[in-house]
């Protein structure tokens, strides 16, 4: 299989389980991932990871569970999440009673990037992203605009997310605003956000 065939498999994987699950992009979030963890018996275990490692699936006669940086902010968490969510629906097979450690592409590179297809399709469809933003009607010209958009997102996606996807639908260029602190910025546009006592 072709590395653009098993990148369209894994987009057609994710819409399939978003439908069995009845993911809502508006709702979907970490009590959410959670329940289908529970649905699809896959343990969350808290172990310590190594700083570099977001999360680790492993699967031993069906015994299948995921360890994840509990540190993470919230959005990577619910996309690391999802990732290793793919890891238990294709690369089971492969695995054996090994562990899956995401994040290391030198020799698991194609797994790896097709789980980042199928978490990016099964929490925000680029088509729905797509629609939701030509409402917005935000034409990205700066950085600032990208603050917009996440502002405004219905989703719970990063910066990085909604740089990564502009790319995708050439909105924007390879590598455009790389460096660029966007939560700094948002501050700076919008101040501090509100954070209640004892959180």
């Amino acid at each position: 299989m072709s590395r653009t065939a098993y990148y369209e498999a894994m987009l057609i994987l994710a819409r399939e389980k978003r439908s069995k699950h009845g993911v809502d992009t508006s709702r979907f979030g970490l009590r959410e991932i959670r329940s289908i963890y529970k649905r699809e018996g896959i343990r969350l275990d808290k172990y310590p990871l190594p700083r570099k490692i977001k999360a680790l699936y492993m699967c031993d006669g069906g015994d299948c569970s995921v360890a994840f940086q509990n540190s993470l902010p919230y959005e990577p968490k619910l996309f690391a999440l999802v990732h290793e969510l793919k890891h238990h629906y294709c690369d089971q097979a492969d695995l054996g009673a090994k562990a899956l450690h995401c994040g290391d592409y030198d020799s698991n590179e194609l797994i790896e990037k097709g789980a980042e297809v199928f978490a990016a399709e099964f929490i925000y469809p680029e088509a729905e992203f797509a629609d939701d933003l030509q409402q917005l009607g935000i034409t990205v010209r700066q950085a600032s605009d990208i603050v917009q958009i996440k502002r405004a997102c219905k989703a719970r996606i990063s910066y990085h997310f909604i740089r990564k996807r502009l790319e995708r639908l050439k909105l924007i260029g390879p590598g455009q605003f790389n460096g660029v602190q966007f939560k700094k910025l948002e501050v700076q546009m919008y101040g501090a956000p509100f954070r209640p006592r004892g959180r």
